[in-house]
């Protein structure tokens, strides 16, 4: 497996000094810095031996994807504006996340509201194939959105989008917050990328605390052959310091699994 964290790009070479395998960056805040600034991270990134492997939070909040706030060829131009600086990267998946984003509004029938985030899950897929990327679906909480929470839902999406870049993330995270099932990994038996953070308080995995499951999360892994990528997304006041100690522990829960 490969190793990553969810952090800036400024960040770079720390993750590379801790032996990680890449960096995940989020596409709103990549695109929101300076042009000059972000072609200098950029070049020192491509200079380093740490890969740029994905991207996150896709769309900005203030998009409206399901209700009709924001309009089909607005987002046909972000998403084109999104994937050229996702290739400039180098990266191969964005992960489709951004849970208010896709919420089933009040006003509006959840069948409704589905029918329109398969049409944009399929657009999303279509022109990031432009490019050359994947897309990875993120079921969520349930704190987060009301559309697509469980593993299971995010292949069902997934099926129904039926697209060959369109692919489904786990993340063990939102897992534990659904009560949802690890055991529906063997069953799906389809992951393209993977998020991790502590189930309480969603911080950096640092130790197999109680009421921790991720001895549990990587043997489901290691049982369909997943072999990709794992990016930390939690909080941390010390990067440096849990950096290296979750990397210590990912390491140590695949190499003992492996036996």
């Amino acid at each position: 497996m490969e190793y990553g964290i969810c952090t800036a790009l400024t960040n770079y070479q720390l993750l590379e000094e801790m032996g990680y395998d890449y960096i995940e960056l989020s596409v709103t805040a990549t695109a929101a810095l300076e042009e000059g600034i972000r072609e200098e991270y950029r070049k020192k990134l491509e200079a380093s031996s740490l890969k740029c492997r994905a991207f996150n939070i896709l769309f900005p909040k203030t998009m409206d994807l399901i209700g009709g706030g924001t309009k089909t060829e607005e987002i046909r131009e972000y998403l084109h504006q999104s994937m050229a600086m996702v290739k400039d990267f180098g990266a191969g998946t964005v992960v489709f996340g951004s849970g208010k984003c896709r919420k089933c509004p009040e006003t509006m029938a959840y069948g409704d509201a589905y029918k329109r985030l398969v049409e944009v899950c399929r657009m999303t897929g279509e022109i990031a194939g432009e490019y050359g990327i994947q897309i990875v679906i993120e079921p969520l909480s349930r704190k987060e959105t009301n559309l697509i929470c469980t593993m299971a839902e995010g292949a069902i999406l997934e099926a129904d989008v039926a697209l060959p870049n369109v692919g489904l993330l786990s993340d063990y995270f939102h897992v534990m917050a659904n009560h949802d099932q690890i055991e529906d990994i063997k069953t799906i038996n389809n992951f393209r990328h993977i998020h991790i953070a502590s189930a309480d308080g969603r911080r950096f995995p640092l130790a197999e605390n109680a009421g921790e499951a991720y001895r549990e999360f990587f043997q489901a892994l290691k049982a369909v052959g997943y072999d990709g990528g794992i990016s930390i997304e939690g909080k941390t006041e010390d990067l440096a310091r849990d950096g290296v100690k979750a990397l210590e522990l990912l390491k140590k829960l695949e190499r003992e699994i492996d036996g």
